[in-house]
Order: structure tokens, then C-alpha cells, then sequence
């Protein structure tokens, strides 16, 4: 077998700690620039590198770790709770509910849609809690690995997004996630009160107006005369009867706003 500086390049787990090796050796050569300053801790997106068996090759001292997995995914529940359980920090950008180049059409091959389809609506951005929705079901020791959960972030990748689109992108399902992760409002409250999604889609309809005026673009969030008459726009979230009478007096209602 092919051997590079001692290492077996069919063996895996020998690649693995290459990589870690490359990884300790970067992080040493930053040290040696910051002279005088505390050794800096580093951001790693997790990999095959960071599973239960090459995790040990790297230090929670030096590395904080990215998540992107699906927390739908088994397999991913696993990574983040062995992740949490070395005493990882964590920074959540799971991409079931926080990749923001979802649910578009591929940029190379033939299927109908990208592979992280569907699309994120800022609603399932809002929602996204990863205490309640994977700490509280999956782990029973809880309250040590929220410490370790320091926030999130969503994620824009440029093979589809560019200049001319990538503040309609971003916004308004940024700012929703903003809210999320600064307030973590209840997500079983009641329609309309704090911290449910009805209340906040209000404030962000109008927060986008504001932003808009000052030239922050974003995805349109409803019709202006939503805007306008605060409530109006607000399906009831009981029977489908009722919903559907709702959408008929709102369509009633903009028709007679436009003319």
C-alpha cells in the first residue's frame, strides 16, 4: 500500500488522524502568530471527523463544532448527542430547517429539486428549537447540554445565489430566526399570544417595511393591505371550514381594496 509520511492511504481511520493532525497543526500556526493572546477556539462544520470514532482525535478546548446535520435524521441525532456528550460548544445550522437554498431546482444534475429540498418558510426558521424539539425528546441530561448550544445560524450557500437575489434569500427568514434564538419564545402558546408565530408575523411584516424604506430588501411578506390592517390576514388555526370561509372574506376583502 501507498503510505504518505508514515500514514496507510487505504486505512480510514489513519486518514482521519491526518486530518486531525493537519487541523492541530493550522490551529499551531495561528498561536504562533497571536503571540500574547489567549490560543484561539477554532469552528469546525461536522464531518466523518467529528463521529464518535474520530472525535477523540480533537479537543473541545480548541474547536467549537457546526452542525449542519438533519435532526430528523437518526443517524444525525446520534452525531449531535455524541457531539454534546465530549463536551463540544455547538453552533446549530441543521439544514432540515435552516438552509436557506432549499426547495430551488438543482444546479447540476437531473432532479426535479436540490437535494435539501423543501423549502424553508421563515414559519419552520421560527420554529426551529433545538432544546425542545431534539434536547427535550432525545437526551435526558438536558440541562448541561443546552449550556453547550451557544445559538445558531442560518446558511446561504453561493452555487445559486448571487448579487441580484441574496437579500430576498436572507431576509425576512433571518430576521424570524433572530427572534428565535434571542427570545426562545413557547412554541405551544396560544394564536395571537406572545411567542406564537401569528404575534411575530406582525411585527416582522412591519419590521421588513421599515427595512425596506431604508433600502434592506427582502421576500415580500403578504399583500399591503395585510400590512395595513393588522389581524385581517390571520387564518384561524381550527377547522378547515373555518379557514376556508376566512380565505374567502380576505380574497373578498382584496379585491375590494384593489378597485
Amino acid at each position: 500500500n501507498e503510505t504518505l509520511k508514515g500514514y496507510d492511504k487505504s486505512d480510514d481511520a489513519l486518514y482521519y488522524k491526518l486530518w486531525a493532525t493537519y487541523q492541530e497543526r493550522v490551529s499551531g500556526l495561528y498561536d504562533g502568530l497571536a503571540t500574547g493572546q489567549d490560543k484561539a477556539k477554532f469552528v469546525l462544520w461536522n464531518s466523518h471527523l467529528t463521529q464518535k470514532e474520530n472525535l477523540e482525535a480533537l479537543s473541545p478546548k480548541r474547536y467549537t463544532i457546526q452542525f449542519w446535520g438533519n435532526l430528523a435524521d437518526k443517524s444525525f441525532q446520534e452525531e449531535l448527542g455524541n457531539i454534546l456528550e465530549n463536551r463540544f460548544e455547538v453552533i446549530m445550522s441543521n439544514y432540515d430547517d435552516l438552509y436557506l437554498d432549499c426547495g430551488f431546482g438543482p444546479w447540476v444534475g437531473g432532479a426535479a429539486n436540490n437535494w435539501c429540498s423543501p423549502y424553508k418558510s421563515w414559519k419552520t426558521i421560527f420554529e426551529s428549537d433545538v432544546i425542545r424539539n431534539f434536547l427535550w425528546k432525545h437526551h435526558e441530561r438536558k440541562d448541561w447540554y443546552i449550556n453547550l448550544i451557544l445559538g445558531g445560524e442560518t446558511a446561504i450557500w453561493t452555487e445559486q445565489t448571487g448579487s441580484g437575489d441574496i437579500l430576498q434569500r436572507v431576509f425576512p427568514r433571518t430576521w424570524a430566526y433572530a427572534e428565535r434564538l434571542w427570545t426562545n419564545p413557547d412554541s405551544d402558546v396560544e394564536m395571537g399570544e406572545l411567542g406564537s408565530w401569528e404575534e411575530a408575523e406582525v411585527r416582522l411584516a412591519h419590521f421588513a417595511s421599515l427595512m425596506s424604506k431604508r433600502g434592506i430588501t427582502s421576500n415580500t411578506f403578504k399583500p399591503q393591505f395585510c400590512l395595513q390592517n393588522t389581524g385581517a390576514c390571520v387564518l384561524p388555526r381550527a377547522s378547515a371550514q373555518c379557514a376556508t370561509t376566512s380565505l374567502i372574506t380576505i380574497l373578498s376583502l382584496l379585491v375590494f381594496y384593489a378597485f
